[in-house]
């Protein structure tokens, strides 16, 4: 049984890190940057066409301060997957708030600082006009809402007519070593549930007509890649995915934040919404 994962670094390395045709990998600083730049790039490693940036950070379970220097490492690989001329932002946590391990999406909604309602609140508080206007959504999930995730997206988007969306989903991963301490960036856009071989529709430039970026950190790892002698298509996260989900969601939801709010400072947006 091939053992599924939704980051594209380990499917690089189920390859035997060999040189593949259309795919460009570099790493530096503990950042590794997979470009997967044409189809047969993109059959090699199951992955869609785009780049696909993982940032290695400590255990989330052992997390205490995010005003250590990781939140402008996070906001600086961020920024440059945005689009020059930004309007007004979407970002839509997906999960399920019921299971721990999914709720990562929903969780991150909690430290985002939405601002398309009070922007000109914020521009005479902070006496600054380069406030970005930023909505939040968490979407849930089908079998709660009876509506696809991509759908509840493509009706608000159609709606506030950003120019950029960003999705924030817990992923799956096939190394137990990588859950609560691996950040995965990609301008592909996503497909919901596909790591765990549970494909909703797609949520995509093409789908939405707009950029979409996804963030996430991997939260659950198949049975077989921990005991390759059992077949069982089963998942398994770890016992501190608690503490996992809490701080991984501050750290993309203020991570977030600082990209799009860099007339801010750190310590002002946590005060609004920590």
């Amino acid at each position: 049984m091939q053992n599924r994962t939704d980051l594209a670094l380990e499917s690089f390395e189920a390859e035997g890190k060999t040189a593949l045709d259309g795919v460009i990998v570099r790493e530096e600083n503990g950042v590794t940057t997979v470009d997967v730049v044409n189809e047969n790039g993109a059959a090699a490693i199951g992955k869609p066409v785009g780049r696909y940036i993982t940032l290695e950070v400590n255990s989330f379970v052992n997390d205490t301060d995010i005003f250590d220097g990781r939140l402008e490492d996070f906001s600086a690989i961020l920024r440059p997957l945005l689009p020059e001329e930004s309007g007004s932002i979407l970002i839509a946590g997906l999960g399920n708030t019921n299971i721990t391990a999914d709720a990562l999406g929903p969780k991150t909604g909690e430290y985002i600082l939405s601002t398309r309602h009070i922007i000109n609140d914020l521009k005479r508080t902070f006496d600054a006009e380069n406030i970005a206007s930023v909505a939040c959504v968490a979407t849930g999930v089908l079998g709660d809402t009876g509506i696809e995730t991509a759908e509840i997206i493509r009706g608000v988007a159609s709606q506030i007519e950003p120019s950029c969306v960003i999705v924030v989903d817990a992923l799956a991963a096939s190394s137990a070593e990588r859950l609560g301490t691996t950040v995965q960036f990609s301008d592909s856009g996503i497909s919901p549930g596909s790591g765990v071989g549970n494909h909703r529709h797609e949520i995509s430039r093409s789908t939405l007509g707009v950029p979409v970026i996804s963030v996430g950190i991997p939260t659950v790892v198949s049975v077989a890649a921990i005991n390759r002698a059992i077949g069982s298509g089963a998942y398994v996260t770890p016992r501190e995915i608690d503490r996992i989900i809490q701080q991984g969601a501050k750290l993309i939801g203020m991570g977030i934040n600082v990209a799009l709010q860099p007339h801010l400072s750190a310590r002002d947006i946590y005060a609004l919404v920590g």
